[in-house]
């Protein structure tokens, strides 16, 4: 025990002190996009987007282009690469690139693997974007690699399934992938009059049965409503083709009660209030539905009813509990509030369990308040990313508003579960209306109830009515946004990319205009008392897992005059990974229509040999912030080994790979002792032991990757070695 709390103290010292930011551009004069970033267990790292050409990564890397049997539609794209490049543990070296051939997607937009955060990485999964007409399904591909890069390196898609969609669908991907690789996806449009439903792929990338959903699609081509599957009229389950939930009010009684009983009942709103109705939808209608004579009749109990000019509602973002495969579905209703006239959207966040069975819904406001009175809210409001907090056993939602209100996204000092909740920006303050205020907040899993909230909406340019100076010394001497009352403006959490840290942590990427910074923070926002203006800018934070405060706030943006505010406003942050020092954060510098870099260039810092200092039309952005305020060492895909490659000594090791035996040869501690640990890719022991002779054998050990940790009282070092 004491040696391994020794390895952990050097571990973590030497860690901390090679810590370092990296922020860099990358591509050549054609455009390139960096969409998502994700590590894997062999401490490498992913990164995937679009680039017209790959001119820009050097010719001896390895260069891998994706087969795939049958037509993917993208007959309108733009003749780009959609890419991943696997970066080394340090970022500073590409070790491979896979692709597409040229012009068969726009894009790989999103990487998801079947397996918890910080574990083994198991199947790969990506979705990437095509562009055709309605008629031939034009919108985005899910599809599986018949690799993962730690095993080996993906050169086809497994299977690959083709997904008609506009608006939402197309431009956020709602999809997420079981432990026992379903894949729950939306396909269609959002507040249109066409069509959408979300549907369940199974393992071999075909539409399946979900036993519990309410809507079934027969093998002979029609339509049976009811549940479970099995219990349709035509052959029980063996006639069902596939099942789905369609999102369209019109001829249909789907996330509604189709009995009175459901319909009137009341249940907890999660917060200390109530709402009428067992499902999401019964808030619309004055009465159930029934599935064999579906009716429409409005308003609902609380003023509202479906929007008459859009049937199709917006589903926005899935998430999967790994750990049981309970799905989670965030959307919103178009709706029209009869009492003032106005038109509105409402949210919903929706659980299941991998049965199809309704667990719970939440609204995120208050339709009956806890003094009993019936309210609207009239500010649109809606739901743009949802993840698992696996710790605390969490749903975490960042929703966005419209807009203020009497009733509007629930506050983070009025959380009826814990009466002592507070957040960093407990409500939207100022006299700002037509804008939109972000917020995220905290679920339980097995009921839905809310336990912490915060409001993320940065400060308008040239407000007054600042608070107090917030008392922790990391916020760098800014008010506090729960004294005063400043003006906030617009601000957006980036959709469906918040990643939750092994403690809860929650790290967004946003866009805002006067946007609160740390102390630690690599790029800051001068503070309005000191005279300097803002400008539009992307943010990466990373709050604690209560939402009392940010552990770390730093800009992402163009260098910009404070006077003049030229130079800023000119870039676009899509994806984000924690890591156990930092957060890596990628996106695009942008470019006006003549193909020109806007603005001045972002403050880039050892910039690796595949990257450039200054962008060039178009140009893709990496950055890995580090502080101290986000090491966690839980945060480590490889758990129990915190130095991949660390350089404490100078070794050898060889053959690698091997299969028999490994040489160790020490060049400046030949004489001294050592002991050894070979680890697999989770941290679990293999074996261990005194070195001897210098010799390790591994005849007896399975094929693989591993990692090596060789050690003695005063020095230390990891290296990863491959058996076959």
């Amino acid at each position: 025990m004491k040696r391994y709390l020794l390895l952990l103290f050097i571990y973590c010292f030497s860690d901390l002190k090679a810590q370092v930011n990296m922020v860099t551009y990358a591509g050549n004069t054609g455009k390139e996009t960096f969409y998502d970033v994700t590590e894997i267990s062999d401490g490498t790292f992913l990164v995937c987007g679009y680039a017209d050409n790959l001119n820009w990564i050097n010719a001896s890397v390895p260069k891998t282009q994706l087969s795939f049997t049958g037509s993917i539609p993208n007959a309108l794209g733009k003749n780009r690469f959609g890419f991943i490049l696997q970066l080394s543990n340090d970022l500073k070296n590409i070790l491979h690139v896979v692709h597409f051939a040229q012009g068969a997607v726009e894009d790989i937009r999103f990487m998801k693997t079947n397996t918890l955060p910080y574990k083994t990485t198991g199947d790969l999964y990506i979705s990437c974007n095509t562009s055709d007409t309605d008629p031939n399904n034009g919108g985005y591909i899910i599809a599986k690699l018949n690799n993962n890069f730690v095993n080996g390196v993906p050169n086809a898609l497994t299977w690959f399934n083709i997904v008609w969609a506009k608006s939402y669908a197309k431009t956020v991907h709602p999809w997420d992938v079981t432990s026992g690789g379903n894949v729950y996806y939306v396909s269609g449009e959002a507040h249109g009059y066409d069509w959408s439903a979300m549907y369940c792929l199974n393992n071999l990338g075909k539409r399946k049965v979900v036993t519990n959903w309410r809507t079934h699609w027969l093998k002979n081509g029609s339509e049976w409503k009811g549940t479970p599957a099995s219990a349709n009229p035509i052959g029980g389950l063996d006639s069902v083709n596939y099942s789905g939930i369609a999102l369209k009010s019109w001829g249909r009684c789907e996330l509604r009660s189709w009995s009175t009983t459901d319909f009137n009942t009341t249940f907890s709103d999660g917060n200390g209030g109530t709402k009428k109705g067992k499902w999401p939808a019964d808030f619309l209608f004055n009465s159930p539905c029934d599935p064999l004579n579906p009716t429409a009749t409005s308003p609902g109990y609380s003023g509202y009813s479906p929007e008459s000019c859009c049937p199709v509602w917006g589903a926005s973002s899935i998430c999967i509990d790994k750990r049981n495969d309970n799905v989670y579905l965030g959307m919103n209703f178009k709706s029209y509030y009869n009492p003032s006239n106005t038109p509105d959207f409402e949210p919903a966040v929706i659980a299941f369990d991998s049965t199809g069975n309704m667990l719970w819904w939440n609204r995120l406001y208050h339709e009956i308040t806890p003094a009993g009175d019936t309210v609207g809210s009239i500010p649109d409001q809606y739901v743009d990313a949802l993840a698992i907090d696996y710790t605390n056993n969490k749903l975490v939602v960042a929703a966005r508003a419209h807009g203020n209100n009497t009733e509007n996204l629930w506050e983070g000092n009025t959380i009826n579960a814990d009466a002592s909740a507070y957040g960093f920006q407990n409500q939207f303050t100022g006299t700002n209306g037509n804008i939109h205020e972000s917020w995220l907040g905290k679920l339980r899993l097995n009921d839905g109830v809310i336990t912490n909230s915060t409001y993320v909406a940065e400060m308008a340019e040239g407000t007054g009515s600042l608070g107090t100076t917030h008392p922790d010394p990391n916020l760098d001497g800014w008010p506090s946004p729960n004294t005063g009352w400043p003006d906030v403006n617009t601000t957006y959490i980036t959709k469906n990319n918040m990643k939750i840290s092994s403690n809860g942590d929650v790290c967004i990427l946003g866009v805002g205009r006067r946007t609160i910074t740390t102390k630690n923070g690599y790029q800051k926002m001068v503070k309005p008392f000191w005279g300097g203006k803002s400008c539009w800018n992307s943010f990466v934070r990373m709050y604690d897992s209560k939402f009392h405060v940010p552990k770390y706030s730093s800009l992402v943006v163009g260098q910009w005059d404070t006077i003049t505010q030229s130079g800023g406003s000119n870039t676009e942050m899509y994806g984000l990974y924690k890591t156990s020092k930092g957060i890596i954060a990628v996106g695009r510098h942008t470019a006006d229509s003549s193909n020109n870099a806007i603005g001045n260039a972002i403050p880039v810092t050892n910039t690796p040999t595949w990257g450039a200092t200054t962008p060039s039309n178009e140009s893709a952005i990496l950055v890995y912030y580090v502080a101290d305020s986000l090491n966690n060492v839980n945060d480590n895909m490889v758990t129990g080994i915190k130095n991949i490659n660390g350089n404490d000594m100078a070794i050898t090791i060889y053959p690698n790979p091997a299969k028999d035996l490994i040489y160790i040869d020490f060049p400046t501690h030949n004489h001294d002792k050592f002991n050894y640990t070979l680890f697999n890719v989770v941290g679990q022991k293999i074996q261990e032991g005194e070195l001897e002779n210098n010799t390790i054998s591994v005849s007896k050990t399975s094929k693989g990757i591993y990692f090596l940790e060789l050690y003695n009282t005063q020095k230390s070092i990891v290296r990863k070695i491959v058996i076959e």
